[in-house]
């Protein structure tokens, strides 16, 4: 008797602390991965654990009771196996698999046990049994049919259902929250606190019914990816190194005869000559003029160094004449301000563009 009074008087203030996490998580606005996040959600659950092991132990719930028989005050306790299947869900360090398919349980064990006491008539569909996989794979592929006539009907009636449930839940939330401001209060009346849990129950019956169908598709998908993962990791062979085509190289012109060598003629298609070849080849075609003096790119090829002190002497002797007021060099740069006045920059290159 004194241990039974004892985990009675601790039972209400598990709930609270159960209760309080819930509100957090409900709030919050950090990601669900987050350390913060998951250090509430693992206290939560072993909150959650504790509380549902006091009612265990204490016997507060039975099968051939009716709703009216339970104590306004203990109605809530009847909802902490939803509770437990909303925090599992929020787990994001354990496995997938295993946290969905917990979470379902408790989910499922809620909405028998609100079945029970008559605050649904809603039934938990049974499992279907599973055929093996030798079976399945002996099954030939068979093209996707049109639904038939009763399979319409049927998600006409499913997606009914939902509407009426959404309708339900927004009917259930106002009422909650004009509820709440009541049982908030220091003195409450037994009768508006038993309405607000059990509108509470009934909301989460909606909660629990919508999370189990979308456990449902979850599970099926994780179950395929953790199938074909462990076929490719025993059934298949090691997949052979695909062999990628070298890429093309560029086009390349060589300094000398050396690099040529080293470098070879290239992909099909892609000459690689010298410089010199380069140069002479232009100059035959007409396209380009032989180096009469001056800085060329046929120098810097050949001694970038060199080319370089050469450009920084030709600059120090146009200083000069500059200076100088050299007749030669005043009529360069007039020149060049006059034609920079009558073409603007890009004009050259407009591609047929006006």
């Amino acid at each position: 008797m004194a241990e039974n009074a004892l985990s009675d008087k601790n039972l209400p203030d598990t709930f609270n602390e159960v209760w309080k996490y819930f509100d957090i998580l409900e709030k919050t606005e950090e990601s669900t991965s987050s350390d913060k996040v998951q250090g509430y959600v693992y206290h939560a659950c072993e909150m959650c654990k504790k509380a549902i092991m006091m009612v265990n132990k204490l016997e507060l719930f039975s099968k051939n009771e009716e709703i009216e028989e339970v104590a306004s005050g203990e109605i809530k306790y009847l909802l902490l196996p939803a509770l437990m299947g909303y925090f599992l869900m929020k787990n994001t360090v354990r496995d997938r698999l295993k946290v969905v398919t917990e979470s379902k349980e408790f989910y499922t064990d809620y909405l028998k046990m609100c079945r029970c006491y008559s605050v649904t008539t809603y039934e938990v569909p049974e499992n279907k049994e599973t055929t093996s996989d030798s079976t399945t794979e002996a099954r030939p592929a068979h093209p996707p049919q049109r639904p038939s006539p009763a399979d319409l009907r049927s998600m006409s009636g499913q997606r009914n259902n939902k509407i009426q449930r959404y309708k339900e839940q927004k009917e259930l939330e106002k009422k909650l929250h004009d509820l709440k401001v009541t049982v908030e209060q220091e003195h409450v009346d037994d009768e508006v606190k038993r309405d607000y849990y059990l509108t509470l129950l009934k909301r989460w019956v909606n909660i629990c019914i919508d999370e189990l169908d979308s456990i449902e598709g979850e599970i099926g998908i994780l179950e395929l990816m953790a199938k074909r993962k462990g076929d490719k990791s025993h059934s298949e062979p090691p997949k052979k190194e695909e062999h990628k085509p070298a890429p093309l190289r560029p086009f390349i012109i060589t300094k000398d005869m050396i690099q040529k060598q080293v470098y070879g003629l290239g992909y099909p298609g892609i000459p690689t000559m010298t410089i010199e070849e380069f140069f002479d080849k232009k100059v035959e075609e007409g396209t380009l003029h032989a180096h009469t003096g001056g800085h060329s790119m046929e120098d810097w090829a050949k001694d970038p160094e060199k080319d370089k002190i050469q450009q920084e002497v030709e600059e120090g002797e146009k200083e000069e004449r500059v200076e100088k007021d050299d007749p030669d060099e005043l009529k360069k740069a007039r020149d060049w301000d006059e034609y920079k006045d009558d073409h603007r920059r890009g004009w050259g290159n407009r591609k047929n563009r006006h």
